[in-house]
């Protein structure tokens, strides 16, 4: 048996999850919000986490399971979905368990999100050849992969989206603040603090690593992509919000310049193989300014219900 999701594209942009999450959503008609629209209302664009080496892992180190499913969340979208490491005892059981749960969101209509090499989106299968077909951003053919092979070392995850639930669209987004400010304040859990900085300390890491020379420079320049594509988001994320409560104007022009240092410095690491170290050190410090401000403007606006959750950003 052959299925296809013919119309299921994925294009990378925002350089994330996101990328998937758009194309599987846009193919079910639940959204017709843009990327960046995305990215600010699921709080994704504001996850900023770097390996203090500059390793590429560094965006995409964090739990998979439990943040890709708090995206969903945000937004009305019940998600299902499993990981695990792929030299488990136990890998091939779940490795079959995957594909059929796979294969069945695909003949229901819904692409699923999996982890190879990136997260992409499995918009297909065909039975006779045993192989999945994946929209991944990179070629306009679809991607084949063997069953055998799903699952890239160490790591395997899929992700299928299930229903969605109409949320209050200004709730959505007056609770992806509160997420902008846990997310800049608060180190992941997760990671080990000695190995990684998240928020705002993630400046503070990247400043440290290229001052003393140690760190990947293949890393640095996947790092440096991927987070100039998310200070683009949010830039035109609060361009939509400043429209809605005009008192976000000063995040909005504070961001739009956390996005300008970093596409400067994006355009300078990809553009020279050794750019000058003072001048990204100092468009790092003009962007870790500007964001510590843009929060400082999102904690006036959302002072009664920070007040509320202070020392508990779960309660929603």
């Amino acid at each position: 048996m052959t299925v296809i999701l013919t119309n299921v594209k994925m294009t990378i942009e925002s350089e994330s999850y996101i990328d998937a999450m758009h194309a599987v959503l846009t193919h079910k008609g639940w959204t017709t919000y843009s990327k960046p629209m995305l990215a600010g209302m699921t709080s994704a664009a504001f996850r900023f986490t770097v390996n203090r080496r500059l390793t590429a892992e560094g965006p995409t180190a964090y739990n998979w399971i439990a943040e890709n499913f708090l995206a969903a969340d945000f937004i009305g979208i019940a998600a299902s979905s499993n990981a695990g490491f792929t030299f488990d005892a136990t890998f091939p059981l779940y490795r079959d368990a995957a594909i059929l749960q796979i294969k069945k969101a695909i003949d229901d209509g819904t692409g699923a999100v999996i982890w190879k090499d990136r997260f992409v989106v499995a918009a297909g299968y065909d039975d006779e050849r045993q192989i999945l077909l994946l929209s991944n951003g990179r070629e306009e053919e679809m991607e084949q992969l063997p069953y055998h092979s799903f699952g890239c070392n160490p790591y395997w995850y899929y992700q299928v989206l299930e229903n969605r639930i109409p949320l209050d669209h200004l709730e959505v987004c007056r609770e992806s603040l509160m997420q902008a400010v846990y997310r800049w304040e608060t180190h992941d859990p997760m990671l080990p603090e000695s190995e990684y900085a998240c928020g705002k300390s993630a400046y503070a890491a990247i400043t440290s690593a290229l001052q003393n020379g140690e760190y990947d420079r293949e890393g640095w320049l996947a790092v440096i992509r991927s987070y100039a594509a998310s200070k683009q988001n949010i830039r035109s994320y609060f361009t939509v919000l400043e429209t809605y409560w005009p008192s976000l104007r000063e995040a909005a022009l504070q961001y739009a310049r956390v996005a300008e240092a970093l596409e400067e410095m994006n355009r300078l690491v990809q553009s020279d193989d050794m750019p000058a170290i003072e001048r990204l050190i100092v468009l790092l410090d003009e962007a870790c300014q500007a964001e510590e401000k843009a929060i400082m403007a999102i904690k006036l606006f959302m002072r009664e219900t920070i007040d509320i959750r202070k020392g508990d950003i779960a309660l929603r």
